[in-house]
């Protein structure tokens, strides 16, 4: 399978949410790629630290460029890979090659108004792949995420049950084989259960 983390905004957790995604499905026994289509190579950057500091990442990571991508994405899919593509935000071209190639889009969001207005610039794009919007960074039980869980809801638009919590142990993990998945799992089981 192959999923493509996209939003059109900079600063979604998009390398986070690929990386720790990842990891989940690294850790069901997937033989698992982050492809980093991003020119600021955070995914790539992510791996080599970890490597460096002797904690190499349970999956591979591999830089291309917009023209490459299809290819190298059809090389690895299979019933049993799981392909995450990191893309970059503001780079309509790659968004819209990297949803083309996708079985499944997963956009990242924070629960703030200017957070929720890019998801609907990127919703066009994604009628005809099945997608969800993940809320990252989520303040558990507070006004804003309510108000933005029921704004995508009122409006009809794919939402992860999941929430990824803010948790400082997400943030300093870059460079890391993070320790845990902090909710990855259960959004690995929601992206499964649609693509059954």
């Amino acid at each position: 399978m192959i999923i493509a983390v996209v939003n059109t905004k900079g600063g979604t957790a998009k390398t986070t949410s690929a990386v720790f995604l990842a990891c989940a499905f690294a850790q069901r026994g997937y033989s698992t790629t982050v492809i980093d289509l991003d020119a600021q190579g955070s995914a790539s950057d992510w791996a080599d630290r970890a490597e460096m500091a002797g904690e190499s990442l349970p999956f591979s990571v591999e830089v291309t460029n917009l023209r490459r991508l299809p290819r190298l994405a059809e090389r690895h899919r299979g019933p049993e890979d799981a392909v995450i593509i990191d893309t970059p935000p503001g780079d309509p071209d790659s968004i819209d090659t990297a949803i083309k190639v996708a079985d499944f889009v997963l956009v990242p969001s924070q629960a703030s108004p200017i957070e929720i207005a890019r998801v609907w610039e990127t919703l066009p794009a994604l009628q005809n792949t099945p997608h969800g919007i993940l809320i990252t960074a989520a303040r558990l039980g507070t006004r804003s995420l309510e108000m933005a869980t029921k704004q995508l809801e009122e409006h009809e638009v794919s939402v992860f049950t999941t929430r990824i919590p803010i948790r400082e142990g997400i943030r300093d993990t870059f460079g890391e084989l993070p320790s845990r998945t902090y909710g990855y799992e259960d959004v690995a089981n929601e992206i499964l259960e649609v693509l059954a």
